[in-house]
């Protein structure tokens, strides 16, 4: 299994319980969530190692995606190039388009609201039993370290949970944005650190 399959694995067994990922396949069964979850990140994470990053702990019990500023978002091309096109027909066009309406308001405002030099950390997932343990703190710095490294100078994420917006406070990100996203009805917390 290669980094992104990795990865994917990981970050779909992390958002299982999800807020946002709950109402994208609500009415679904678990089993299909977890199923769609798979599809869904490991081609976020193909397209991550392609235009950007993906770091798994050496345990392989937390991963995170990020894309410079330059490939965020992705559009049309890079989205074929990855594989990503494929999802709405893994998924399920009900459930693409929820996910879509959802990530358009906080990302489009980070998109238009970032610096010229800026990273998006587009996914973090810890393994929900070694939550707690620092796994955040060590993917969120080599990320950084990584983002750096390459010329950028500020770093953004969204959460729609309201428990990872302390734990990334913590982490030197403040609050810029937070949001109802009318089409979902979830809250989205958008933050930065430069």
């Amino acid at each position: 299994m290669n980094a992104y399959q990795q990865a994917g694995t990981i970050l779909a067994d992390a958002f299982l319980h999800y807020p946002l990922m709950k109402y994208a396949f609500e009415g679904r069964t678990e089993e299909v969530r977890s199923k769609g979850l798979h599809h869904l990140y490991t081609h976020c994470s193909k397209a991550a190692s392609i235009y950007g990053g993906v770091i798994i702990t050496p345990d392989q019990q937390g991963a995170l995606i990020w894309l410079p500023g330059t490939h965020f978002p992705l559009g049309l091309m890079r989205e074929i190039k990855s594989g990503m096109a494929a999802i709405p027909f893994k998924l399920g066009a009900k459930t693409t388009l929820r996910l879509m309406n959802h990530d358009g308001v906080p990302e489009g405002w980070i998109a238009k609201n970032a610096g010229e030099n800026y990273g998006y950390i587009w996914c973090l997932g810890v393994a929900a039993s070694q939550r707690g343990k620092g796994y955040s703190r060590k993917l969120i710095d080599q990320s950084i370290a990584d983002m750096r490294t390459q010329g950028m100078k500020e770093f953004w994420l969204k959460t729609e949970d309201p428990k990872n917006v302390t734990i990334y406070q913590k982490l030197g990100f403040e609050l810029v944005y937070e949001t109802e996203v009318k089409s979902s009805g979830l809250r989205s917390w958008v933050m930065r650190r430069e």
